[in-house]
């Protein structure tokens, strides 16, 4: 069930960045934390994150104007190309991961979910 429930975290997240952008992904990451109500939510949003915005790259890597992107953004910054994606994709983590952690922090955690991490 948890994993279903990942799997359409990230299926919300990659059409929520799709359609609306990088605003997507907290608010799905926090609803998904008020759902969830456990304290490996924020964890599971982050990596639904991460796994939503590379194949969101891999995506956008078929298009000849991608690489032109990262080769400016290369000469802007000084790094290579390679780095800016890393970058983007470790902050699409903390992100969700974030926004989770704040739901989690503020309506708390279920009592079930408590009971049973004690006994993993």
């Amino acid at each position: 069930m948890r994993y279903l429930l990942v799997l359409l975290c990230l299926s919300l997240m990659l059409a929520g960045t799709w359609f609306a952008g990088w605003v997507a992904v907290p608010v799905i990451a926090a609803a998904y934390a008020l759902a969830r109500r456990d304290v490996r939510a924020p964890r599971e949003a982050g990596v639904a994150a991460l796994v939503a915005w590379v194949l969101l790259l891999i995506r956008l890597n078929q298009h000849p104007a991608f690489t032109a992107l990262l080769d400016q953004l290369g000469q802007i910054f000084p790094v290579p190309g390679i780095a800016v994606v890393a970058l983007s994709l470790g902050s699409a983590y903390v992100l969700a991961a974030c926004a989770a952690r704040v739901v989690i922090g503020v309506v708390g955690i279920n009592a079930v979910a408590v009971r049973k991490l004690g006994a993993d």
